[in-house]
């Protein structure tokens, strides 16, 4: 492996992906070395390709049009903006939001399921290997750009949702090196945004924040929605940081306000007896995209036409034509995404039974304002409060729009309000659509020693499964304990054993212990045993392993073993069994394969 010259940072987006980075030399020289955005070549128009600031994170399969771009000699898929394009004319050719299938416990998502219910006759792909193509093309464009320094020999920082879990990195790791990048390191997204923020220089940031600070990262893109909180601290008299809260995973974003739209649109066709089917309703959701960044990006404008056209003489001929009006953003968006509401108010929970389709877990209420109440409010438990924050920096596209940034505010403001509490200070100064890999590319060089880094370690705490040790009793089922195995928070480049904890596992024969996360959970420690699960434990992906004969056993033996936990330092989590004689030692696998019941 040739030594590396650049650190680099790839927001890895639901919905768009960008690159940047800066010379190791430079970083050396400082805390704050210029960073550089790399334009990534892709597919434009047929035939046709250039290099744009963002990639879409999008993939089509193309039919009979030839591969253009030098490295994709034999590839059936266009990936970036020109998959987006074709995708909005044949949305079951296309691939999209595959990170937050990666993360879907219903699904297998090592199998080709993508695109989701698409014809037989298409070809599909699992969630990883798209995440894997989408890694693999950066890879092509870095290399095309950078010649002898190939990205698989550069220091490189993936970015993640904060609220993703140990199961979930796991993948993105792997999928990585599926895209022959053996060696990259994970960072949470809103985490980037603030080392975004702080890369401006050591005065601006510490002339706007001051010890005990609580600044609240609200990060709403294109698929998902995540909350962090960060604490202001000191330490050896200087300005520390460490982030002290993750919200859950919540799929709710610019994708979820761009298929409100196109409802609107869709119902205002129908009151004029035009028939719409869900494939001109995907048609739609592209067209109100493009309308609402116009309608919110140039304030002279009050109405935006959409057009769609028909599929094929049988169904509608021509094309259709309706509008996308301010007055639909601001009584849709607005009061649909952001409305107000009180500190105490819940999310609305979806409570329906019966037989369901499976799909993407999306948020049951779109209303962003009470997910963010319930987060809050759950920071307040414990010795420590952190519900009332003082700062917040906005990150995600859908905080382009200055109306979405000052309605949050009023909403926050009037919480504070209640609570006897001063108004809530703005933090200014970052690009939206580039913070998070700019964020990834500082993060680079405070591992280099050369800027301050945000401690936190783990933003979830993880729990293994334990079956209470009673009597057996007719048609009762003992309960489950959960045996604490990483405490939230716990820094990374941490290996510990579990003490006095002993399981007999059978060789060839497969253990899966029921594995549970929580985010709100701050005061369990490592290797505490909880009597009672309650809500907030959370299922996750389980653990399994099968124990290999090895020398003087055989298959059904039984073989005693200890756990040991270890937190790479590249952010993800591993659970191994130890063998109480001997030096044998097993890793627990995430088993991503079957669905959580």
């Amino acid at each position: 492996m040739a030594k590396p010259k650049y650190l680099v940072g790839i927001d890895l987006g639901t919905t768009n992906i960008v690159v940047t980075h800066t010379p190791i030399s430079s970083a050396a020289e400082g805390a704050h070395p210029e960073i550089s955005l790399m334009p990534l070549v892709q597919e434009l128009a047929k035939g046709a390709i250039e290099k744009l600031e963002v990639m879409p994170s999008f993939i089509f399969e193309r039919l009979k049009e030839k591969p253009v771009l030098e490295w994709d000699d034999e590839s059936k898929f266009i990936i970036g903006e020109y998959a987006r394009e074709r995708g909005a004319d044949v949305p079951d050719r296309l691939i999209s939001s595959a990170k937050s299938w990666l993360c879907n416990t219903r699904i297998d998502r090592t199998q080709p399921v993508l695109p989701w219910n698409s014809p037989e006759e298409n070809t599909r792909v699992s969630p990883l290997t798209a995440m894997s193509m989408f890694l693999r093309h950066v890879r092509h464009a870095w290399n095309q750009e950078f010649g002898k320094d190939k990205l698989e020999d550069q220091k490189v920082v993936v970015t993640i949702p904060a609220s993703f879990d140990a199961a979930a990195r796991d993948l993105i790791v792997e999928a990585a090196r599926m895209a022959e990048l053996p060696d990259v390191t994970l960072l949470e997204e809103p985490q980037a945004a603030f080392y975004s923020w702080i890369s401006q220089g050591d005065k601006p940031w510490r002339q706007q924040v001051k010890k005990s600070d609580v600044v609240l990262v609200v990060d709403v893109g294109g698929g998902t929605t995540d909350f962090s909180l960060i604490e202001i601290s000191e330490a050896e008299g200087d300005l520390a940081l460490e982030r002290v809260a993750v919200g859950n995973h919540i799929l709710l974003g610019g994708d979820n306000m761009d298929l409100t739209l196109a409802y609107v649109a869709r119902s205002k066709l129908e009151e004029s007896k035009k028939k719409i089917t869900q494939w001109q309703t995907v048609q739609l959701s592209h067209q109100c995209r493009k309308a609402k960044e116009i309608l919110l990006n140039e304030t002279d404008k009050d109405s935006v036409p959409v057009v769609i056209s028909g599929r094929g003489s049988s169904v509608i001929g021509g094309s259709m034509k309706t509008s996308i009006d301010r007055s639909d953003i601001e009584k849709t968006l607005i009061d649909g995404f952001f409305p107000f509401c009180d500190m105490n108010d819940d999310p609305v929970e979806d409570t329906e039974g019966g037989v369901r389709e499976i799909s993407l877990m999306y948020a049951a209420d779109a209303a962003i304002t009470r997910h963010l109440a319930k987060f809050l409010r759950n920071q307040n438990s414990g010795d420590k409060q952190y519900g009332f924050p003082q700062a917040i920096l906005f990150n995600g596209g859908v905080f382009r729009s200055e109306i979405f940034r000052n309605r949050l505010i009023e909403v926050i403001n009037s919480w504070l309000n209640s609570a006897g509490k001063e108004p809530i200070k703005v933090l200014e100064g970052i690009e939206l659509s580039q913070a998070v890999a700019r964020g990834a590319t500082y993060y680079g060089i405070a591992r280099e020693g050369k800027g301050i880094r945000i401690r936190g370690g783990v933003s979830q705490a993880y729990y293994l499964g334990i079956e209470s040790s009673l009597p057996a009793v007719p048609g009762f089922k003992p309960p489950l304990k959960a045996l604490c195995v990483a405490k939230q928070g716990t820094e990374e480049g941490t290996t510990k054993d579990i003490p006095g904890r002993t399981f007999g596992l059978v060789i060839g024969k497969t253990a899966e212990f029921k594995f549970f996360k929580s985010n709100c959970r701050r005061e369990d420690e490592f290797a505490q045993m909880i009597d009672e699960l309650d809500e907030t434990f959370e299922d996750t992906s389980s653990l399994m392993i099968e124990l290999p004969a090895y020398e003087g056993m055989k298959a059904g033996d039984l073989v005693d073993v200890g756990l040991q936990v270890a937190i790479t330092e590249i952010g993800t989590l591993e659970i191994f069994c130890l063998a109480k004689s001997g030096n044998h030692r097993w890793k627990l696998e995430f088993n991503v394969r079957d669905a959580i019941k």
